[in-house]
């Protein structure tokens, strides 16, 4: 039992109480301590929350599981090994000698050195081949950016993936190239994925304990049940052995990764095998993630209405050498995953890409599915009147609105940047919205998307859109209550309640008392538990490491936001999607 705190229920009564009681991994009780006090037993566990706020567990709709795992490192977090070196340095220089120390820590002479993290805007040069070659040796380098929308690799890696002077980029894609026409071995937006190709898979052991030491930390923050999206067929089957065999200890999730045509999904669905020797409700494969197109920075992938301040726009990203055919491609893509059963989410932040979502998921005739919108940046007022009506959701990032603030008032304008996630008009209207991370681009702790979605002001004190903002409340709805429906779990999870499964979050102090963003982000988790099982307990031995790498996470969006808006780091969903591995 959970006693003596301040119990928000997220019932649709709003209820509150002071203590609940658990058995068999479900709520039995919610009331006073007095009235929870008589299900104590001689073996009951009792948990004080010394005041604070008790809370559903926290589920974030939008994590990309296993890419956070894997960057973990990069966050301040000590993982178990290194899977990418940090190159967050501000020379060409000095990130050659992160790559000549990886070099010296090679398992073998011609492995692949991974790293992330290097910035273009503020490298002294960037980090070109001719750079990386007189450290690297036989050892081809691939360095992801910041935004994960450009790669740095070197001669060895470039010879590995077939790139040549006469090699055609794909479409949306470029491949730099020096005055003498040689690639520079910097390669954007499509062009990455020659690359990628070229890398060996990590195997399923080295996935396996990046997910462990990505639980592990989410326990700490709260986090009880998440969405995974975009995730291919090897993915699922670790996730299936881990939930089976009990290694993984939070409610899953997992978005299958549609692809850019209906074809390619077809494949993908035929390939997914039975799933009922599995809890659904620790493991749920019921949702095919789309992406309909790229983000608002000046990477200018959005498709939007009216173009960037520059003129430029975005367009979709499904197949197709022109808009009416890339149309054709996502409305067939959603029809075919609505006729197989499966509920989709959209990756859209721009107008018109936006609208052409909803269009499609009209199309299907009914939303008993309950397709949604993720992100939603730009989601016009009409079209938030739509999608209520017809129970489209969306699923909004303002920890992205706190990190980012007003960076990108130099490409969409300072009045789409007081609009961009509009939560109040959304939940006025009577749209579902709920709050995801996006992680790994931002830190998963969901307390500074409550302040971004409460203040709207940024890291920097900017407040971005005043009127967009919504109340307490409604914010921890938007993480608890509202994401369990888009899960088609809102009868069992998401609500503090008699018959609803025991996952609870513990603060260590009242946050309907917090005003000030540093009012809620200084709050802390002291407790998490899942199913009942305490899964975090801030006074264990471990605890205060836990804290500082959560504390060094929030250090690090302070430190990387001001770059990250200038080369597209909104956008994680395609470079986490490509955290593959081999089949066991």
């Amino acid at each position: 039992m959970v006693v003596n705190g301040k119990v928000l229920t997220m019932d649709r009564r709003g209820s509150r109480a002071q203590a609940l009681a658990i058995a068999d991994g479900r709520v039995v009780a919610v009331g006073t301590n007095r009235e929870i006090g008589r299900f104590t037993g001689r073996r009951t566990a009792v948990v004080d929350a010394g005041g604070g706020t008790v809370l559903p567990g926290i589920n974030d709709g939008h994590l990309h599981f296993n890419g956070f795992g894997f960057e973990a490192s990069n966050f301040g977090f000590e993982g178990p090994r290194i899977y990418s070196y940090d190159v967050a340095r501000s020379t060409a220089a000095e990130i050659a000698a992160v790559i000549a120390q990886a070099v010296q820590e090679a398992p073998a002479p011609d492995s692949w050195i991974r790293a992330s993290q290097w910035d273009g805007t503020r490298l002294d040069r960037l980090p070109t081949r001719d750079v990386l070659d007189p450290v690297s040796g036989d050892h081809p380098v691939y360095m992801s950016d910041i935004s994960h929308h450009a790669l740095a690799v070197n001669s060895r890696a470039l010879q590995l993936a077939g790139i040549t002077r006469d090699t055609v980029p794909p479409p949306g894609g470029i491949i730099e190239k020096d005055a003498t026409g040689e690639p520079t071995g910097i390669l954007r937006e499509a062009a990455s994925g020659l690359v990628m190709a070229a890398i060996p898979p990590y195997t399923p052991a080295e996935v396996s304990e990046a997910m462990d030491f990505a639980a592990s930390v989410l326990h700490s923050l709260g986090i009880t049940s998440l969405t995974d999206p975009g995730v291919g067929l090897d993915q699922v089957d670790l996730y299936r052995g881990k939930i089976l065999d009990g290694s993984l200890d939070l409610r899953i999730n997992l978005m299958l990764r549609a692809g850019g045509t209906a074809a390619a999904l077809e494949e993908t669905l035929a390939g997914l095998g039975p799933m009922g020797d599995v809890d659904p409700r620790m493991l749920r494969v019921g949702e095919v993630k789309v992406l309909a197109d790229g983000v608002p920075t000046d990477a200018q992938t959005s498709w939007l209405h009216e173009p960037f301040l520059d003129g430029g726009n975005g367009h979709l990203l499904t197949a197709g050498a022109d808009d009416a055919e890339r149309l054709a491609a996502l409305h067939a893509v959603i029809a075919l995953a609505a006729r197989k059963g499966f509920q989709v989410g959209t990756h859209a932040t721009g107008d018109a890409a936006i609208d052409a979502v909803v269009s499609g998921y009209l199309a299907t005739r009914t939303n008993q599915l309950r397709h949604y919108v993720i992100h939603g940046d730009l989601t016009p007022p009409g079209t938030l009147r739509t999608m209520a009506r017809n129970d489209v959701g969306v699923s909004f990032n303002p920890t992205i609105k706190q990190v980012y603030s007003r960076f990108f008032d130099t490409t969409i304008g300072p009045e789409r940047v007081d609009y961009q996630w509009p939560f109040r008009t959304a939940l006025d209207n009577g749209v579902r919205a709920s709050s995801a991370s996006d992680a790994a681009v931002v830190t998963p702790d969901w307390l500074i998307g409550v302040a971004g979605a409460v203040t709207r002001q940024g890291f920097d004190g900017k407040v971005g859109g005043i009127e967009q903002a919504i109340t307490m409340e409604e914010a921890l709805r938007s993480y608890t209550a509202t994401p369990a429906w888009q899960d088609h779990a809102e009868d069992w999870k998401g609500q503090l309640r008699r018959g609803y499964v025991g996952d609870v979050t513990i603060l260590s102090g009242d946050v309907l008392r917090a005003r000030t963003a540093e009012e809620i982000t200084g709050l802390e988790v002291i407790g998490t538990l899942i199913g009942g099982r305490v899964v975090y307990d801030a006074t264990t031995s471990t605890a205060p490491a836990a804290r500082a790498a959560t504390g060094k996470v929030a250090a690090y969006r302070h430190q990387s936001a001001a770059a990250c808006s200038t080369t597209g780091a909104v956008c994680c969903c395609r470079a986490h999607e490509e955290a593959r591995t081999t089949r066991a």
